[in-house]
């Protein structure tokens, strides 16, 4: 019966039938365009790191504006389909093999934009849920301190729940600018909010 209930509202929702319409990867690009109208992040002559990509409505998002004048790198455990201008890898971030592979390769390049949609399989515990979400952001924070020579943007999904506040005081240690943003097209239920970060200290 549940899964029945959240298919039934998948296919109501207004975000998941606008994605439809248009031919879009997924109702989450409807996020990353939200962020991107508030904080004008993505332009020309930009790379961009995308982590938790698949099935790539983010990476989809930022080519349509960087088009050929950059490059985007993104990585997910799940296969993605061909986007223009983004390199995929697939792989585990946790694979500690996998994510000091993918940091070198994408070493040489000037990244300027390090994003992160990605997420545990919930479990609706936040006892387990939680540590897990701060694994995964700390290893994004890892990889944005890693690519990013100078000043760029940090975009990060995070879920409020116990010792997040410890997480986003880490973030106020390490950015200048740190902004919390929740848009519409997240679901009204969801627990889900997003750092937007720039400017090292």
């Amino acid at each position: 019966m549940k899964n029945k209930y959240w298919i039934k509202n998948r296919l109501n929702d207004f975000y998941v039938k606008k994605s439809i319409i248009n031919n879009y990867r997924s109702r989450s690009r409807f996020k990353i365009q939200e962020i991107n109208n508030k904080f004008n992040i993505f332009k020309k002559n930009i790379n961009i790191v995308d982590i938790g990509s698949s099935p790539g409505g983010w990476s989809e998002y930022a080519s349509e504006i960087i088009n050929n004048t950059g490059k985007i790198f993104s990585c997910d455990i799940l296969p993605m389909k061909n986007i223009n201008n983004v390199l995929f890898y697939k792989g585990d971030i946790l694979d500690n093999n996998f994510l000091n592979k993918f940091i070198k390769e994408i070493n040489g390049y000037d990244i300027k934009v390090v994003m992160s949609d990605v997420s545990p399989n919930i479990s609706g515990f936040s006892c387990i849920d939680l540590p897990k979400i701060i694994t995964l952001a700390n290893l994004s924070l890892k990889i944005y301190l890693n690519l990013v020579k100078s000043n760029g943007y940090f975009i990060l999904k995070l879920f409020y729940g116990n010792d997040i506040n410890i997480f986003l005081k880490k973030i106020k240690l390490i950015f200048k600018n740190v902004n919390i943003f929740k848009p519409f097209s997240s679901s009204k239920n969801s627990s889900e909010f997003y750092i937007i970060a720039n400017n090292l200290i």
